[in-house]
């Protein structure tokens, strides 16, 4: 082939990838540079040209399409852990969740807009309870909201917490370079 048909080739190429990537909808991650962000960051462009953080390593991540709107900061109702997240001080009431040997209690996440967390259940406890978040989210033992924007200062999330049994959840939570465990009452107190 020569130089001319090899350009021509190529460049085509170039404009069905593109165009499948585009119409797809594929996001393209570039890394920060090291130490400006938490280890479990990474800044998305995505196909429409808009520009976020979100968490990266295994597990579901939340869209932020899913927020709810939340348009006031939490109340005393509710613990802030790492500055990033409000969690339930209230032992939550859990209920028959339709799945053989679990019980739900819904409770909603509430997180600081900008701040790209990771949520986890406990290494102990990954065979009794499991998280989840969004409008239908992602259900599992860890759980990624990346940075949504907000007007408010403040995202929040539909979804709750599954258990076997009524008990203290313990979690850890990721964010700006910082980890905290924490429990979360499943109709028992912590």
């Amino acid at each position: 082939m020569d130089d001319r048909r090899r350009r021509e080739h190529t460049a085509g190429s170039g404009l069905v990838l593109l165009a499948a990537w585009v119409v797809a909808g594929c996001s393209v991650v570039d890394e920060p540079p090291a130490g400006s962000r938490s280890p479990h960051a990474a800044v998305t462009v995505t196909a429409s040209g808009s520009v976020g953080t979100e968490t990266s390593g295994p597990g579901p991540v939340v869209p932020c399409s899913h927020d709810l709107g939340v348009t006031t900061p939490p109340n005393d109702e509710y613990r802030l852990v790492l500055d990033a997240v409000a969690v339930p001080t209230k032992t939550l009431a859990p209920r028959q969740s339709g799945e053989p040997d679990w019980l739900f209690a819904k409770q909603g996440l509430v997180v600081r807009a900008g701040t790209p967390v990771e949520i986890m259940v406990a290494p102990e406890a990954v065979t009794r309870a499991r998280i989840g978040w969004g409008s239908p989210g992602p259900e599992g033992t860890t759980i990624h909201v990346p940075a949504c924007p907000s007007g408010s200062g403040w995202v929040a999330f539909a979804g709750g917490y599954a258990v076997r049994t009524p008990t203290c959840v313990p979690l850890i939570v990721r964010a700006q370079g910082r980890q905290e465990r924490f429990g979360v009452g499943v109709g028992a107190d912590c």
